[in-house]
Parts: C-alpha cells; sequence; structure tokens
C-alpha cells in the first residue's frame, strides 16, 4: 500500500474530483469508514454529506484565502494493481493509523478531526480529512508523508510477514513527492507510527 498526499480547497472540490475519477475507471465510489457510524451520515453524493464532514472548517474571507489555505486534506492509498484488492479492513486499519500518526484523528477522541474513507475500485481508498477541530484549531500536518509512509510500510511488512518492501511500493505513487524526502522514513517516524502517533 502506497501513499500521496494532497490538499484541496473544500470538501466539495475534493468529492467532487473522486467522484470524476471514479467515472472515469468505471468504478463504485463507496464511503466504508468514518468519524462516526458510516450508518448515520448522509449518502455519499449529497451536499449533506461534504457541509457535515466540514462542520469545523473555518469560513474563508473568499475564494482565494481558501485556495490559499487548502484545509481539506486527502490521503490516496494504492496497492498492487497484479494482485488481488485488499478486504475494506486493511484499508480501515490502515487509514486509522495513518489519521493517529498524522495527529488528525485518535479513535473515541471527541476533539480529533472529522474525516471519511472512500473505496474507489479494488485498489485505491482515498482518506479525507478536514484539518479544523471542534475547537478551531487546525492541525499541523507537517510531516504527513513520511508518517503516512511509514504505517503502509510496517502495515506491509506485516501482511508479508517480512520487513522489505516489494519493488512496486518503492516507485508507485511519486506524484506531490517533495523535493529533498527520503523515500525510507527515519527510525523516530516508524517507531511513532507503530505507536500510532505523531514523533
Amino acid at each position: 500500500m502506497h501513499p500521496t498526499i494532497a490538499r484541496y480547497a473544500s470538501t466539495r472540490d475534493l468529492l467532487a474530483s473522486a467522484t470524476a475519477a471514479a467515472a472515469q475507471q468505471r468504478q463504485d465510489l463507496r464511503l466504508i469508514d468514518a468519524w462516526r457510524p458510516v450508518a448515520d451520515l448522509p449518502a455519499l453524493h449529497q451536499a449533506a454529506f461534504a457541509a457535515e464532514l466540514a462542520a469545523h472548517l473555518p469560513p474563508p474571507a473568499g475564494p482565494a484565502a481558501a485556495l490559499r489555505t487548502r484545509l481539506v486534506w486527502q490521503c490516496t492509498l494504492r496497492t498492487d494493481p497484479d494482485a488481488a484488492g485488499p478486504a475494506d479492513h486493511r484499508f480501515q486499519e490502515t487509514a486509522r493509523r495513518i489519521l493517529a500518526a498524522t495527529g488528525i484523528a485518535t479513535d473515541g477522541d471527541p476533539a480529533s478531526c472529522r474525516w471519511a474513507l472512500l473505496r474507489l475500485g479494488g485498489h485505491e481508498a482515498r482518506l479525507v480529512a478536514p484539518l479544523a477541530r471542534p475547537d478551531g484549531s487546525v492541525v499541523d500536518t507537517g510531516r504527513d508523508r513520511s508518517l503516512a509512509l511509514a504505517v503502509c510500510q510496517l502495515a506491509e511488512s506485516r501482511s508479508t510477514g517480512t520487513g522489505t518492501r516489494r519493488p512496486r511500493a518503492a516507485t508507485a505513487g511519486t506524484a506531490g513527492h517533495r523535493p529533498g524526502l527520503l523515500s525510507t522514513p527515519s527510525p523516530v517516524v516508524s517507531a511513532a507510527a507503530r505507536a500510532g502517533r505523531r514523533p
């Protein structure tokens, strides 16, 4: 599983992008996990879903301000297209570990950000999180890429029973790669991923 991070100006923009990707790939877009029970949420295609997800975001001063701040975070998780697609629970477990490691959300913490996990076909899931907490504070995601990568590497090593990465995972999803970012996370970052928290 390999993560790619992106930022959006609004939840509507992000959901529109995910819906367009699903249509292009002729795949279904499904909500498989969220900050509260999925059954209690509005349907994914309704504007009410986007509004509830972004309930704690501060209103932007205007469209230009929204584009500058881009407070809606997305981590796309992809698996090897040549292998069988993983069960939903594998995406769910990895997503929750990424949320905890980056400091975006922790299970059972009402002070955390809201989030949702969307499944797109057999090999992709998109983890969505507006980065404002209920108290109005904004999450610092300065190390999100390295932390998400460490979580995915750990999940993959556990699933294969080894500590090595498959060749495809080393090269996939390089879009959005930050210059100077090491492909292998530091021991501190790896320890944080195992503990489910930021270093």
